[in-house]
């Protein structure tokens, strides 16, 4: 066979082939992925997406995320994958800068900070969030321990400060969780306290714990990735419910969730019930991805907040 007829049939089949190909994706048409779950955690945001921070309200549900960490729904009706809160300094227009990142160990220091706008001035109105407080900081060890719930008080000129005692040497995460213009964020950041440590591993998972001799049970279905659970905590003094818990932030309680690794933030409202059991404290939300997360319950009786704290481990 010559050479020109040798290259005619080349071609001839490369036609060939692909006029088989685009009859056969005509005749299948577009594969898409399917839509993911829009899970959430209450006030915080949830999901495995951009860093940003998902719509607060009771029933944790809250509509998937945009690209800049805000939430809309995808084309056709379809939602894109849940965000998660926390993991950048950045959510949309605001911007966290905290002043000294480098902490003394084991010694109070003031922490000072802002939150940036869009036009990089502190913002200075906040929509007031659970029990009136304009910003919850929350800081905790990246390797979840050490936890700290902390409200700042702000200046005229935008600055928050607060007394802050790092417990010892080691990376702490600093989360700020704020709602401006009706839109919930929360920043993140690490902090440092110089010196050497040794990380504490994460407890096992269980559904009890003990903290000033308050047994707090968690009560809820087996935790599911993507599926919106209740989540419900009983605390008893002595085998017996303690049903006169006071409020804690115009609630019974307080609820920050942590996925471990990467130190996503879920941060949960509880859903109460006046008609329901006085001693147990409820929540709904929803774990967004498989692995484990470490639940943080702050709740107040005579006089005092208490802090307890759970490891939850969710099967793939």
């Amino acid at each position: 066979m010559n050479a020109p007829l040798r290259l005619g049939v080349f071609v001839g089949g490369l036609a060939l082939v692909f006029g088989v190909a685009t009859a056969a994706g005509n005749a299948v048409g577009p594969v898409h992925e399917g839509p993911a779950p829009a899970g959430t955690m209450g006030h915080g945001a949830s999901g495995d997406t951009e860093p940003g921070h998902q719509a607060s309200g009771d029933t944790g549900m809250a509509p998937a995320a945009s690209a800049d960490g805000g939430h809309e729904a995808t084309a056709g009706g379809g939602h894109a994958a849940p965000t998660v809160g926390g993991l950048a300094v950045a959510d949309g227009e605001l911007r966290l800068v905290v002043e000294d990142t480098v902490r003394p160990a084991g010694e109070q220091a003031e922490l000072r900070f802002r939150v940036l706008g869009a036009d990089q001035q502190p913002v200075t109105t906040f929509d007031p969030e659970q029990g009136g407080v304009a910003l919850h900081l929350i800081v905790v060890g990246r390797d979840l321990s050490g936890f700290q719930h902390l409200h700042p008080e702000m200046a005229a000129d935008g600055t928050w400060s607060t007394p802050l005692t790092l417990p010892g040497a080691g990376a702490y995460r600093a989360y700020a969780d704020v709602t401006v213009d009706g839109r919930p964020h929360t920043l993140g950041t690490d902090l440092f306290a110089p010196g050497n440590f040794t990380p504490e591993p994460l407890p096992a998972p269980s559904t009890e714990a003990v903290v000033d001799g308050y047994e707090v049970t968690l009560d809820s279905p087996s935790p599911a990735a993507g599926q919106e659970l209740d989540l419900r905590f009983s605390v008893t003094r002595d085998g017996v419910a303690v049903g006169d818990l006071e409020p804690y932030l115009g609630a019974r309680g307080h609820l920050v969730g942590l996925r471990q690794g990467d130190l996503a933030y879920l941060h949960l409202h509880p859903t109460d019930d006046p008609a329901g059991d006085p001693g147990e404290i409820a929540f709904a939300g929803t774990f967004p991805s498989a692995g484990a997360y470490r639940l943080f319950l702050q709740f107040a009786h005579e006089g005092t907040v208490r802090t307890v704290a759970l490891t939850v481990e969710v099967p793939r």
